[in-house]
């Protein structure tokens, strides 16, 4: 029966008739709308003044995307007391995103210019930037992480070694609902950086050992030269400092 199922919904889409995926994707090709759903799908659950907050935007023109995402099911809200709380509508969305960045990575594009740790920043809690995509090619080539093909990563062989080199205990890492690892495609640098709990931890133990800094006002950070000879010497990377 499911798969009568299929080859009937198959059947209709090579007539012509309405793709219900098209209306999902359009949904998703508005900007702003899926910056909320990458965001709720990263972090979890925020209210209406949280994403106005971190995505930079008025509460007016979110507050009216927000209406299409929940006429379209792609959002829920909550409601504790006065406030409402957004949460993906469906868990799968957040397998969606990864997977939509990986294909994004792989497509042709001008390869941006050579820099050496300036524009790095962060990325909801983890490193973006060529600080985040350098740290995360090198992890690659020390088989710390391993790429799977929905974007999602997995421990490597040699992960214990290398991140606890940069500070993070792996066995010490729960995510909880969180997703492990993921690829997260660079804004700027057009490729991937590491995300997810292991993504944030990963962040956080560079900037409790000094290595990384941020700079006042903003989600921008600096290598420092401290940073610089420690990513040398734990993973072979030189960016300058």
């Amino acid at each position: 029966m499911k798969s009568a199922m299929i080859v009937h919904d198959s059947s209709n889409r090579q007539r012509g008739d309405p793709d219900p995926r098209v209306a999902l994707l359009r949904q998703l090709a508005d900007p702003l709308r899926l910056r909320v759903v990458d965001r709720l799908g990263q972090r979890g659950p925020a209210t209406v003044s949280q994403l106005a907050g971190e995505l930079e935007v008025p509460l007016p023109q979110l507050s009216n995307h927000l209406r299409r995402l929940r006429e379209s099911g792609l959002v829920r809200v909550e409601r504790r007391g006065r406030q409402g709380v957004y949460r993906l509508a469906d868990p799968g969305l957040e397998l969606l995103l990864p997977l939509l960045d990986r294909i994004t990575g792989q497509l042709p594009s001008p390869p941006p210019p050579a820099r050496s740790g300036a524009g790095s920043r962060t990325c909801y809690g983890h490193l973006a930037g060529p600080l985040g995509v350098g740290i995360y090619r090198a992890l690659l080539a020390r088989r710390a992480v391993t790429e799977r093909p929905d974007g999602t990563l997995e421990p490597g062989p040699a992960a214990a070694p290398a991140l606890a080199a940069l500070g993070v205990d792996l066995e010490r890492l729960r995510p909880g609902r969180r997703r492990l690892a993921f690829q997260c495609l660079d804004a700027t640098e057009r490729a991937p950086h590491l995300a997810g709990a292991l993504g944030d931890r990963l962040a956080a133990a560079l900037l409790e050992r000094g290595w990384v800094e941020r700079t006042p006002g903003g989600r921008a950070v600096r290598l420092t030269a401290s940073g610089a000879a420690g990513l040398r010497r734990a993973l072979g990377l030189d960016l300058g400092g």
